[in-house]
Parts: C-alpha cells; structure tokens; sequence
C-alpha cells in the first residue's frame, strides 16, 4: 500500500513538474545590471520559453550568459511557478585600451571588452593588453594603490617588462602635462603616500621610483 501510495505520489509531482502547464517558463528575470541591455542578457541565457521549469539546467544557463564579455559572473535560480531569474555580475571598467576592435574597456584583472570609455577613464598605452599580461598586471596594480584623488588626474598608464628577471617600470601621464614615473610595484603604499605632498609642488616630472628619495624635475 505504502509503495504504491509513494509511487502515486511520484507521479503526481512528475507530472505537476514536467508534463503540465502550470509550472512552465513563461519569461526570464535579469537582475543586477546597470549598463548591460537586457535583452543581451536574455539572448545569451537562451532559456526555452513553454519548457518546463524544473528541467531547465540552471548551470548551463548560468555558463552562456557568463560568456558575454562585460559579464563578470551569473548565477542563475527558478522563480516558481513560471520565472527563471538570472543574477547578473558586470564587469567595472578601471581602464580603457586600444585594441584592433578600436577602444575598448579594461576590468580590475585586465580582461579586455567592448564598451564605450566614460569620461576620465584612465588608457593604458603599453602593447598587448590582457589578464596574463606582466605589464598590464603592473599598471593596474599601479592604478589601484593611488589615491582617488590622484587617479582621476591620470590620463595614461604605460608599463615596460625589460626582462624576465627584471620588474615592470609603469610610469603615469597626469594632466596639467606632468609625468609621475612610478617603477616597479614593490612599496606601492609608501609611493602613494609620498606622491599625495609631491604633486602639490611645481614641476613636470615627479619620480616616486624610490620612495625614500622621491625627486621633481621641471
């Protein structure tokens, strides 16, 4: 009796889930994008519309929208009776690059995107920018320890790699047509910390490569 009472019940649930109309996807929710438009978002997600709810396979969802370049991650939930809701990551632009696709945005772990440069973000001028990239790691870190106050006034981000066994050079181009030529990115807190004083004096070149013994040339 009990065996048939659960298999009855089996049954019953498989047929409330899968095979009537009453738990059905009937439209995708997008949460937490500011920039990207919806409608990217469900495109890539490519949930079937009338599938059933509980068949849809929320990781595979999550794994397409993923790919969308200004998606940093997405997480993906059912929404019953009838909404598969996607939440969104997007990816924060730190700088921006010249790519052969033309200019293009630049994430805090250097992953290259499209996406149109607001006002005041900072360029990076250094050959092929990207996530492996030593120099592109050197001038974001570089970015990341100024001081906001700082970091607005920064117009480009140059970074060399002389050699595998010697540290990226990134020097900073300012407005007001000044140079702060940063070195490498051993001490980072104490250049920042030297260069806040430093640029409020005259001058067109101002070297925190050494902390300990910043110098001004005019």
């Amino acid at each position: 009796g009990a065996v048939f009472l659960l298999g009855a019940w089996a049954l019953v649930v498989r047929v409330g889930l899968y095979e009537s109309r009453l738990l059905d996807v009937q439209g995708v929710q997008v949460e937490g994008i500011s920039t990207l438009p919806q409608t990217d978002i469900v495109g890539a997600a490519a949930v079937p519309i009338g599938a059933p709810l509980a068949s849809i396979d929320l990781a595979d969802v999550a794994a397409r929208v993923a790919q969308v370049p200004a998606v940093a991650s997405a997480a993906v939930t059912r929404s019953w009776p009838h909404t598969v809701t996607v939440t969104v990551v997007e990816r924060a632009p730190v700088a921006s690059a010249t790519t052969p696709a033309g200019v293009e945005l630049v994430d805090a772990g250097g992953v290259v995107y499209p996406g149109t440069p607001p006002p005041g973000l900072p360029r990076l001028v250094f050959g092929a920018v990207g996530p492996d990239d030593r120099s592109t790691r050197s001038a974001l870190a570089a970015l990341a320890a100024l001081p906001p106050p700082i970091r607005s006034q920064v117009l480009t981000v140059d970074a060399t790699i002389a050699g595998s066994d010697v540290p990226g050079q990134v020097t900073f181009g300012l407005t007001g047509n000044r140079q702060v030529v940063w070195g490498t990115e051993d001490r980072a807190a104490e250049k920042a910390a030297v260069l806040v004083p430093l640029l409020t004096q005259p001058g067109h070149v101002f070297d925190v490569t050494s902390p300990d013994l910043p110098t001004i040339r005019r």
